[in-house]
């Protein structure tokens, strides 16, 4: 127990403030269920060919940063007159293999398709509160099962110079959560998504692809709270170009925007903060055998507000169900 002006601070009680003071303090926005950047430039189109496909994406986020509603790095709090200096590293791994069926059915003159995505979650949170001149260090680790989309409805429309599709889906809960707890893997609320996609062609052998996309979620409220989180929309685009027949390079980068506010409870964050982000990356991509591409792919995190900013690094795998060469 440290004594200082009259007043006794129990360092041993910082770790548990931590989550108080990042809530209140920081005014933390609830993120949403999209991975933006993290797909395959030209995932986003249905496959022309039916059958069943494989996808396993890889993916590592790392961040250090969490910046405020107005973008300025948040490395302490202050209690009275006190300062506590926050030092927080944040690491998640998440496996997502993703089993897709494209029918021989058409729907309003597109090919349907669907498919389902369970994940598996790994967490790693470490901070390091300095107060005075003592500091406190605590880590906390969650792995197991996370949350789990499924996307009943893809139609996909194409050309020789272009591929459009939409899709609908919707995230479950699946994973661990419980309120207030530092080991979760899931997030603790229902998503339903809308996304639609397009694709031109450059030439006529679909060597070179411009790509653009919006993603638009709307969310549950979290479980054990009564706390909705607003609505999410995503932008992207991308460029692909095969430098051969095996070899495939690109970049691409998107806008993650809160819409609308969160639905919480009257407190002393400001209601009207929303969070938001941008990102670029690029990938490179090859095809290991005629059925199996590897992709690995990186993104940079940047004018992040009332959230997280990081980087991730993804490595994917494709199995198709035809020799595509």
């Amino acid at each position: 127990m440290m004594r200082r002006g009259g007043r006794n601070v129990n360092m041993r009680s910082l770790p548990a403030c931590l989550i108080a003071l990042i809530g209140v303090t920081v005014q933390a926005r609830e993120m949403g269920h999209y991975g933006a950047g993290l797909i395959n430039i030209r995932d986003l189109a249905v496959p022309a060919t039916a059958g069943f496909y494989y996808e396993q994406y890889n993916a590592y986020y790392t961040t250090d940063t969490y910046r405020d509603r107005h973008g300025d790095r948040v490395d302490s709090v202050e209690i009275g007159s006190e300062r506590i200096e926050i030092d927080t590293d944040i690491d998640s791994y998440v496996i997502v293999p993703q089993f897709l069926w494209v029918t021989d059915r058409q729907w309003l003159g597109g090919d349907y398709a669907f498919y389902i995505a369970p994940s598996v979650v790994r967490n790693s949170v470490a901070t390091r509160l300095t107060f005075l001149d003592k500091s406190v260090d605590s880590k906390s680790d969650g792995t197991g099962l996370g949350d789990l989309y499924i996307q009943p409805l893809w139609l996909g429309w194409r050309d020789s110079d272009y591929d459009l599709s939409v899709g609908a889906g919707v995230y479950l809960p699946t994973g661990r959560y419980d309120a207030g707890e530092d080991d979760n893997t899931g997030l603790g609320f229902w998503t339903a998504q809308l996304q639609a996609a397009a694709y031109y062609y450059l030439d006529e052998q679909q060597s070179s692809a411009l790509m653009i996309s919006s993603t638009y979620e709307t969310h549950g409220e979290k479980d054990g709270t009564d706390v909705t989180p607003g609505d999410h929309v995503t932008l992207e685009w991308g460029y692909s170009q095969y430098l051969s027949q095996r070899l495939e390079i690109g970049v691409s980068g998107f806008g993650l925007w809160q819409i609308e506010r969160d639905d919480r409870p009257a407190s002393r964050i400001d209601p009207n903060a929303k969070s938001e982000v941008y990102g670029i990356g690029g990938q490179l991509a090859y095809w290991a055998t005629p059925r199996v591409n590897l992709s690995l792919r990186y993104v940079k995190e940047f004018e992040a507000k009332a959230r997280f900013e990081g980087e991730w690094l993804t490595f994917n795998i494709t199995w198709l169900p035809f020799p595509l060469f």
